[in-house]
């Protein structure tokens, strides 16, 4: 089945999710090729195994809809059946863009798919992670938005065999008067081996700091419940769960969390996972390898010390 992977160039390099979807096409032995979309000077984001274009744009113009001029110019020439892009905020609108050009409708929440005698079916999550179900598409462009962290990333070797591609922008192009780009120090969410993640069990968001200790010893990424995030104890790209980011660490720390399914579906695939929250009743320790049942004003500290 000859497949497009739409990827994205993120801090000059192939963003994670990119290389999970490729990873997962070279396991399939799919027939694929790859474009890429981003607004920076960058190399090393092409390999031997497979064709790369980049779509290099204007950082002054919000122009995703001459990209996706250009993607369904492509799927038209080379007869692409399967389109397959991260469920992030770029792969969303183009996406959105290609399903009415072909009309037909995308399946987005992907967590699997399937290909057997040329017939593709997808593999949804549904019920916050609890249960899924499986969708046998049958149009002849077939689009999948997949969600992050889906499926294990391989070594991929990448060299600087790529061709460029200037976007153009159109009538429908959108002035950017300004960019603000959000500090980021330390470990990153979506790459980290060990992540911390705080709730509300840390009572006050003076609080964190214990939590930014333990994070530094261990050289871990800090994430939060969305009860923290919308009481603004800290960003929106910290928030994990099914309304933030997807993580699948080696580690897990679940800090003063209870554990609801919402928040489950954005690390229950971690390697291992260890909670801490005085109620012993809690839904997290359902799911943990390690329980303490302790408050984590406590438990915390103790750990820093013997760090």
């Amino acid at each position: 089945m000859k497949s497009l992977i739409i990827g994205e160039v993120n801090n000059n390099e192939l963003s994670s999710g990119t290389l999970e979807i490729i990873s997962k096409a070279k396991e399939l032995s799919l027939d694929f090729s790859v474009i890429t979309i981003g607004n920076s000077e960058t190399k090393n984001i092409g390999c031997d195994d497979f064709t790369n274009t980049y779509f290099k744009s204007n950082s002054n113009k919000l122009n995703l809809s001459s990209c996706a001029n250009e993607i369904k110019t492509l799927i038209e020439e080379n007869n692409i059946e399967l389109v397959l892009s991260n469920s992030s905020y770029i792969g969303r609108d183009l996406i959105a863009f290609l399903s009415v050009d072909f009309k037909t409708s995308p399946v987005s929440n992907v967590t699997n798919f399937e290909i057997s005698n040329n017939e593709l079916t997808a593999i949804n999550s549904i019920n916050g992670g609890e249960s899924e179900y499986k969708v046998k598409i049958n149009s002849d462009i077939k689009l999948l938005l997949i969600r992050p962290k889906s499926f294990e990333q391989t070594e991929i070797t990448l060299n600087d065999s790529f061709e460029t591609k200037e976007i153009q922008e159109n009538e429908n192009s959108i002035d950017v008067f300004d960019i603000h780009i959000e500090e980021k120090s330390g470990p990153q969410l979506e790459d980290s081996k060990i992540v911390i993640s705080a709730g509300r069990g840390m009572v006050e968001s003076s609080n964190l700091k214990l939590v930014e200790e333990l994070a530094n010893k261990l050289n871990a990424a800090i994430g939060g419940t969305r009860a923290i995030v919308d009481a603004g104890w800290m960003p929106y790209s910290n928030q994990v769960g099914q309304t933030g980011k997807t993580v699948k660490p080696d580690v897990y720390i679940a800090c003063g969390i209870s554990g609801a399914t919402q928040h489950q579906v954005g690390m229950k695939d971690s390697k291992y996972i260890i909670a801490i929250n005085k109620d012993e009743e809690a839904p997290i320790f359902q799911i943990s390898d390690l329980g303490i049942v302790g408050d984590t004003l406590s438990v915390i500290p103790k750990l820093n010390e013997n760090l």
